[in-house]
């Protein structure tokens, strides 16, 4: 076909390049939206709440525990804020704005998935697959043990490596995947398989700590350049344009100038070609490990976090920079924003050992060893290095134990009626033998596990029966008051029951406010919301009968009251959290300012608004005035909203690997 065969489609296309959408999305490692929105505004209670708990930490100590991190956190820029207004233009001046231009499109309350570890958050994230089923990411948290092939794993180590591969085993698609027809360019994260240019996550990692910024400096400068490549193309695009239109409009007959014009116009594409995979990516993800990083060493409250020198100003910096190279682009205006935390995190006030507490008493009235492999380093030691090739066998442990970041603590054992491979449910677990038991009597580890930890302990979570992705029954245990509570979630599809011994002090807190969070100004406003809130609390608490799920909350509506409380979504995550068969036997929560297995002082993933709330939001100028305001959502809603505004494909839970809902309707998008 000769190349300016057609008379429309030449113009159409460049015309189309003119106009296309570009959508950046920024995962930030750590980000919590209340914290954030308490910074850019002291009228939020955030700051004060904070503050007041840190002055009050002693009431989090527990008889158990055994010691506190080494690091003392230094709080007196914390102390500032809730002592007085601090007025600064140098400090976080991009999510001032960011608040102050876009508050309904960034999410009151936003969800991490439980538990609330970045391993499990981030692909969720940078794909919107969900953990479970089909397609879904199947990595339930830093560590689990695979039963089917007889495989530990932990990802603080050479196991990190496997990632990609597990991925790709379960047929993830990434947005590179989605999007490999357009150009694409990955800044400092994973997945990236497919992405046109990547900037590899691991070598910034292992460079970014000691050579500060040096991720960022790579992914602005590949920005810059591409800045100046995209203002080259516009201009020529503009002209190509105007000469096709000139060229069709010359008479038949005027065959030399025809000739010419034509020659003009294929040198100009030769040109453009040339160029056009060097401009602005249609599609950018940025990945920031670093205020997670470091408020793990020194609490997430710190003065090297929230101060003006701290991570999170540096973070703003960075992400003024990035913006600016699209304004110099000049395509700022046709480019969706989108960003989201993987979790919060939580101050460590105090610490034990679960391992220690719960087995060396055990051992010692048994009267025997137990087989007990760990899996996993304490948070704040060093990675692990397993043998890929020749990795241990598990068929010979009583128990494997792993702790999370923590805030999560979690064991496999294997004494299931139905055989090693089947994670065994609450009934097995209170008639738990060890493999070289010496009499035929069981141990109720239950209860064992219960005494020993006691007031350290939020709450145990156990499969009551075998759980899918359609159906589950779990047992929540814990201690409030020196005595025992048992409660109990259950799902059918879209439909979840809890019950509650005592429904005004549940072990979720399902009846409580959360201090954190302000109720409006108006007083009528105020009284609306909180009528909200009780009304649904009556549906799902209180007026559900167990034996008739029609009656049950579905889970939009357990997500709505919940978000109100200090512990957002638990009822659904819970319900959820063992649909996938390799999330462990038992997962110990513990409770505020108590650090299971660390040695510093900030945790995640667990079950306090802290690390739940991880930021989820959207920005730029094609935003519309009406944006439904987002109240509560999930962070794995980032990918497939971005998706949406690129392609203008529909998606759909549960179909072509997606597994959270898309927000673009949400946005009030303006067309072009």
């Amino acid at each position: 076909m000769p190349l300016i065969a057609s008379q429309a489609m030449p113009s159409i296309f460049l015309q189309s390049q003119q106009q296309r959408r570009l959508a950046v999305q920024i995962t930030v490692d750590g980000l919590q939206q209340g914290l954030i929105e308490g910074l850019v505004d002291p009228q939020k209670p955030f700051v004060d709440v904070a503050y007041k708990n840190h002055i009050e930490h002693q009431k989090y100590d527990a008889p158990q525990t055994v010691s506190s991190p080494e690091h003392q956190q230094d709080m007196r820029f914390l102390q500032t804020l809730a002592e007085q207004t601090y007025q600064d233009p140098h400090y976080l001046p991009f999510f001032k704005r960011l608040y102050a231009d876009n508050y309904a499109s960034i999410a009151r309350v936003g969800i991490s998935s439980t538990p609330t570890i970045s391993v499990r958050n981030l692909p969720i994230i940078k794909t919107g697959a969900k953990v479970s089923g089909e397609q879904g990411t199947g990595i339930p948290n830093f560590h689990f043990v695979d039963r089917e092939e007889d495989r530990a794993y932990y990802f603080f180590g050479n196991d990190a490596l496997q990632l990609d591969r597990l991925m790709q085993a379960n047929k993830v698609k990434t947005m590179f995947d989605r999007l490999n027809y357009l150009k694409t360019l990955n800044c400092n994260a994973q997945y990236d398989w497919n992405a046109h240019t990547s900037y590899d996550a691991l070598v910034n990692l292992g460079a970014g700590e000691a050579l500060r910024d040096f991720g960022e400096k790579r992914c602005v400068r590949e920005l810059q350049e591409r800045a100046k490549v995209e203002q080259k193309l516009t201009e020529i695009r503009t002209q190509l344009i105007n000469d096709i239109n000139d060229y069709q409009a010359i008479p038949v007959w005027s065959f030399y100038t025809k000739l010419s014009r034509k020659w003009a116009i294929e040198n100009s594409i030769e040109q453009y070609a040339k160029l056009d995979g060097k401009g602005m990516p249609d599609y950018t993800l940025i990945y920031n490990p670093w205020p997670d990083h470091f408020a793990h060493f020194v609490g997430p409250f710190s003065d090297e976090i929230i101060m003006p020198t701290g991570e999170l100003n540096r973070l703003d910096y960075w992400i003024t920079q990035v913006e600016q190279t699209y304004q110099t682009a000049g395509v700022y205006s046709r480019t969706l924003w989108g960003m989201a935390g993987d979790h919060g995190l939580a101050p460590v006030y105090y610490t034990l050992n679960p391992e220690k507490v719960i087995f060396q008493p055990l051992e010692k009235k048994l009267g025997y060893a137990l087989n007990i492999e760990k899996i996993s380093s304490d948070e704040g030691e060093g990675p692990k290095i397993t043998n890929a090739l020749n990795y241990p066998s598990n068929k010979g442990a009583d128990v494997v134990v792993a702790s999370t970041a923590g805030g999560n603590f979690m064991l496999d054992l294997f004494n299931s009626q139905q055989g090693w491979k089947t994670q065994p449910h609450y009934r097995e677990l209170t008639q738990w033998q060890p493999i070289n038991h010496q009499s035929q009597a069981s141990i109720d580890l239950i209860a064992e596990t219960l005494n020993a930890l006691g007031d350290t302990l939020d709450y145990m979570v156990i499969r009551e029966n075998q759980c899918n992705e359609e159906t589950c029954e779990v047992r929540l245990i814990g201690e409030r008051d020196g005595e025992r509570v048992d409660e109990f979630i259950t799902k059918q599809g879209d439909r979840y029951f809890y019950s509650a011994q005592d429904t005004q002090a549940s072990l979720l807190n399902v009846h409580q406010l959360n201090p954190y969070l302000a109720l409006p100004n108006s007083p009528d406003k105020s009284k609306a919301e909180f009528e909200t809130f009780a009304g649904y609390y009556g549906q799902c608490v209180l007026q559900a009968k167990e034996n008739d799920p029609s009656t049950w909350c579905n889970e939009s509506q357990w997500r709505e009251l919940t978000r109100y409380t200090p512990r957002p979504d638990s009822v659904v995550q819970l319900a959820k959290l063992y649909a996938e068969s390799r999330a462990g036997t038992i997962n110990l929560f513990p409770r505020d300012g108590i650090g299971y297995n660390t040695k510093v002082p900030g945790r995640h993933a667990g079950e306090s608004y802290l690390e739940k709330d991880a930021f989820i939001g959207f920005w730029g100028t094609p935003i519309g005035d009406n944006v439904t305001p987002l109240m509560t959502e999930e962070n794995g809603s980032l990918a497939p909203t971005l998706f949406e505004y690129l392609t203008g494909e529909k998606v759909i839970i549960n179909q072509n690997g997606w597994g959270y809902p898309s927000l673009l309707n949400r946005l009030d998008i303006q067309p072009q």
